[in-house]
């Protein structure tokens, strides 16, 4: 005799396995700390999944298993170029593959995307479900292949689901009963096998405030990216711009698969160096990023030889401490100001950068140490940037 084990999303029982569990799966929407070991009454079991067993029953069992809420578990498809538009091509790719296979008795064809997001948020409201497997309409035939169709990607398929179902809504993978009965090994069960996403920078205070602040504010994302101080590597020639350039030519050059994100700064030598990538065929699995504009740099104050002027920095001195926030920015009731350093010929433009950067990065330090951190829409939108890399 065997045991079953699925997923819930929203309470509603999908995916179900017999003696062993979709480890593809958790290992596209959970992490090691969404793994937890808890006592539950038996009358708090799924009713999708053991009916009225377990009615009234106030005995206690173990659970053991991942849960997390369903915006997590999205975000987490995200960063690796998840999306409802890669939903919909997925979804057309899909019935061609079905209509090939002959795998439905009825036709697809004018079965249109929103037509499936909206059957299968009406099947999971309803908590509509049937064992009988039948394939004989749309609504049936997802009901029996889990809210899916034949041929769609695993990714498109998790994040159509977790697209109907609301943000705060648990997704819960239940592995109690595989683990108990000696099935599947606990510590195996809780071992999650990703591929995290390389990031380089242009400098070594850039990987300590980009990662301390993923950390900080989108903790449930940390784990996915992987920082490389590349100063302790590669010798520096002209500037941590141009060195920036050469690393990500070597691993082009290289041939090498893994993700890998590279991020300059938002001024001129960031941007004139940034221009070199933009312009080689580089492959997919390379993205060439910038710190973005933000209002704040619209119309900043600036010191030069002609003395202090309200400018717009974006372009020309917005690196990583620009991002810190107005009141990491502020000092005796004034903005901290831009400096600026020198012409760049080719660029025709000139480069600057804030002045009492020493201040500013231990105020951010000390920020970021804080229990709530405010003032953030900065370095949110830049990491947002980050998270998006693969859209």
């Amino acid at each position: 005799m065997g045991t079953y084990c699925s997923i819930t999303f929203d309470d509603y029982s999908v995916f179900d396995n017999k003696n062993w569990y979709f480890q593809e799966i958790v290992n596209l929407i959970f992490q090691p700390d969404d793994f937890i070991v808890e006592k539950r009454k038996n009358s708090s079991r799924n009713e999708m999944i053991w009916g009225d067993s377990y009615e009234g029953d106030e005995d206690i069992y173990e659970f053991k298993g991942f849960i997390q809420n369903a915006k997590v578990c999205r975000q987490r498809l995200e960063i690796y170029g998840n999306s409802l538009k890669k939903a919909r091509k997925d979804f057309v790719r899909a019935k061609k593959i079905a209509k090939q296979e002959g795998f439905y008795s009825f036709s697809l064809s004018q079965v249109s995307y929103n037509k499936y997001y909206n059957e299968i948020r009406s099947i999971i409201s309803q908590k509509e479900k049937n064992y009988d497997q039948l394939f004989t309409n749309l609504r049936e035939s997802l009901i029996a292949g889990d809210l899916g169709i034949q041929g769609q990607s695993l990714e498109s398929h998790l994040y159509s689901i977790l697209s109907v179902i609301d943000d705060n809504a648990f997704v819960e993978y239940d592995l109690s009963g595989v683990i108990e009965s000696g099935w599947v090994d606990e510590e195996v069960a809780r071992n999650v096998d990703y591929e995290k996403i390389i990031v380089l920078t242009e400098g070594k205070t850039d990987v300590e405030f980009i990662s301390k602040s993923i950390e900080k504010l989108f903790p449930h994302l940390k784990n996915y990216y992987h920082f490389i101080d590349f100063e302790e590597y590669v010798v520096r020639i002209e500037s941590s711009a141009s060195a920036l350039v050469k690393l990500v030519t070597s691993f082009a050059a290289s041939k090498v698969k893994h993700p890998i994100i590279a991020l300059f700064d938002n001024d001129t030598t960031g941007i004139k160096e940034m221009k070199k990538l933009t312009s080689m065929s580089l492959p997919p699995n390379i993205r060439i990023l910038k710190y973005p504009d933000i209002p704040i740099a619209k119309k900043y104050p600036t010191i030069g030889p002609t003395g202090k002027k309200k400018m717009n920095v974006n372009g020309y001195a917005c690196s990583i401490e620009m991002y810190f926030g107005v009141d990491v920015l502020t000092k005796d009731n004034e903005l901290i100001p831009i400096q600026w350093k020198g012409f760049d010929d080719k660029e025709k433009k000139y480069q600057g950068e804030i002045s009492n950067k020493k201040y500013v990065q231990e105020t951010f330090r000390k920020k970021l140490e804080k229990t709530t951190v405010t003032e953030t829409k900065e370095i949110i939108q830049l990491l947002n940037g980050i998270f998006n890399a693969y859209e």
